[in-house]
């Protein structure tokens, strides 16, 4: 059957219909591959709302935090003034020295204090994709993956010419065009009432807005997050809880205890991120990467049911 062609006004009517009416309209979808100790991702991204889908193709548990930095430092400062000193202060906890990990994390520099967390796809198991949607602002930023190997930091590297697990990247002018995720569950997470939950996670992909109605530095000078992983029936919920604090020895320290299958790392409070799921029937917990988390609500047992035939 022959298509007739469009009238001029007939097509600038199409071309004038609001963006959330063209079809093209969608999510703006930024590709992150952990391959190895490395991340593969754009250099620069536009601003506005952004879905990080973390594709991990590596046998170890990783995850990308998203981090905006002060104007002027970038992957070369991070790595020759940060990624040391965590890497020192860790050493002397191995060693059983925590009073002089205090004082190497106290070497620091000042401009490590304007960092601002942003949220990022939160623990991803090996060979598993996991998507999160936040807003970022123009300007610049680090995806970083601390977790811990032989109690090395992903994210530091003794070769001062390798680069570790992190990669730079900057927020454009431009704008992504992408709405903001409509929510089928709304998550709400505070250092006073731990993770709720407004329902009951399904079978399916869904969508699962988190709220951070707070943010404070925890124990491990770690704001509060939330994780996804999946259990088994031998899965030892007191080993995950310690393993998800990075300051103790095993804490964070590969290989995972458990499936993790995304999340949303830290974010200020007030702000928001989505986390997009999709679950099979079968036994779950959200956990936060906090010590105590149970004794703060931060770590909660789920169970998604088959849908009856």
């Amino acid at each position: 059957m022959s298509r007739r062609p469009l009238s001029g006004a007939l097509l600038l009517a199409l071309m004038l219909l609001p963006a959330t009416l063209r079809a093209d309209d969608g999510p703006r979808i930024v590709d992150v591959v952990a391959r190895g100790l490395t991340f593969v991702a754009p250099e620069e991204v536009p601003s506005g709302w952004l879905t990080f889908r973390l594709r991990n193709e590596s046998g170890m548990v990783h995850f990308a935090l998203i981090q905006r930095l002060p104007a002027g430092i970038g992957v070369s400062e991070q790595q020759a003034q940060v990624a040391p000193v965590f890497q020192r202060g860790m050493d002397l906890i191995n060693q059983g020295k925590p009073d002089a990990a205090m004082e190497a994390f106290g070497e620091l520099p000042a401009w490590f204090g304007q960092v601002v967390l942003l949220g990022g796809t939160g623990l991803v198991g090996a060979h598993q994709t996991a998507e999160s949607t936040v807003y970022l602002e123009p300007g610049n930023y680090l995806l970083e993956c601390y977790i811990k190997t032989n109690g090395i930091f992903h994210s530091y590297n003794p070769d001062p010419d390798v680069t570790a697990m992190v990669h730079g990247f900057s927020v454009s002018e431009e704008v992504s065009g992408a709405p903001e995720p409509a929510a089928d569950l709304q998550m709400t997470i505070s250092a006073a009432g731990g993770i709720e939950l407004d329902g009951q996670p399904a079978p399916g992909r869904q969508t699962i807005a988190v709220h951070f109605r707070d943010q404070k530095a925890h124990e491990n000078f770690q704001g509060h997050d939330v994780h996804l992983a999946r259990l088994e029936d031998d899965t030892d919920l007191a080993r995950l809880e310690a393993w998800m604090d990075w300051s103790q020895p095993d804490g964070f320290q590969t290989p995972a205890p458990v499936m993790f299958l995304g999340g949303i790392n830290e974010m200020p409070a007030g702000q928001t991120g989505y986390l997009h799921v999709d679950l099979e029937p079968g036994r779950y917990a959200w956990v936060a990467e906090v010590p105590g988390a149970r004794a703060k609500g931060m770590l909660q047992v789920f169970t998604v049911a088959a849908t009856p035939r």
